[in-house]
């Protein structure tokens, strides 16, 4: 085999919610590996519009950035034909958009349910129709589950289930779109030290204290073997990984890129 590159000049990227935290770690690497890239957004339209200009400018490659809600199909066929006009036919889709649950078990709502599962399961759906539609053959299509699909803890059952879906999904969409060559894999990260995590991270360790954010590191710190909180970049090497020519064999897999941290208990 030949030395590994990492190169995707030439490619073009569209990564789900992508102007902050996860997604937007995720942009960068692919375009400091020569991706073209699609920037996607609902509210976050400054971060989107400046990460696409740093991107750029820092590493010539095309950028592009769409705001559509992944919820709603018909702003998720928007998205893939707005890229298509624009940027021409996507040879890597990552499903990265999603929204965190917690919530006692006897009143979290309908509403609630329809809202997580709405994004996480059916959007997540939406995308890998699209990818069918318009994705080119040999392409990578990526969705995201979390450790919370296999570590269970208190109050955030919707939001697992939500992920171990997406889990049981990836599996079948590896067959669906197998006819034209595109692999079809999952992350599921945990522990990443996000926007998300500064939002949700004492839910994770709710027992009763008052916790600063340095007790909560520790404490997820703790589940890992490596002894320290992921950071969004972790979750971006795993996607250069699975996206690249060398990782043709993978597919219909979720990849925990968690620090081992799925194998502990809450």
């Amino acid at each position: 085999m030949d030395e590994y590159s990492g190169n995707l000049e030439g490619k073009v990227a569209i990564v789900t919610g992508s102007a902050r935290g996860i997604g937007a770690s995720i942009v960068t690497t692919l375009a400091q590996h020569g991706c073209a890239v699609v920037i996607n957004y609902v509210n976050s339209e400054r971060a989107a519009k400046t990460l696409g200009r740093r991107l750029n400018k820092e590493y010539d490659v095309a950028t592009y950035s769409i705001q559509a809600d992944i919820s709603k199909p018909e702003e998720v066929a928007m998205l893939f034909e707005q890229t298509v006009k624009t940027m021409g036919k996507p040879d890597i889709v990552v499903c990265n958009a999603g929204v965190e649950h917690f919530g006692d078990l006897g009143s979290v709502t309908p509403e609630e349910i329809d809202h997580v599962f709405d994004t996480n399961v059916k959007g997540q759906f939406y995308v890998a129709q699209q990818a069918e539609r318009f994705m080119k053959e040999g392409g990578r299509l990526i969705l995201t589950s979390s450790i919370s699909a296999v570590m269970g803890m208190p109050r955030h059952a919707i939001y697992a289930a939500s992920k171990a879906a997406v889990t049981g999904m990836t599996k079948c969409l590896a067959w669906d779109l197998g006819k034209k060559k595109i692999t079809v894999n999952c992350i599921a990260p945990g522990g990443v030290k996000s926007d998300m995590y500064l939002r949700n991270a004492k839910e994770y360790v709710k027992d009763g204290r008052e916790m600063t954010m340095e007790d909560i590191d520790a404490q997820l710190s703790s589940w890992s073997p490596l002894g320290r909180v992921g950071i969004p970049d972790d979750i971006a090497g795993a996607v250069a990984l699975l996206v690249s020519d060398e990782a043709g064999w993978i597919t219909g897999q979720t990849l925990h890129v968690s620090g081992g941290a799925h194998m502990a208990t809450a």
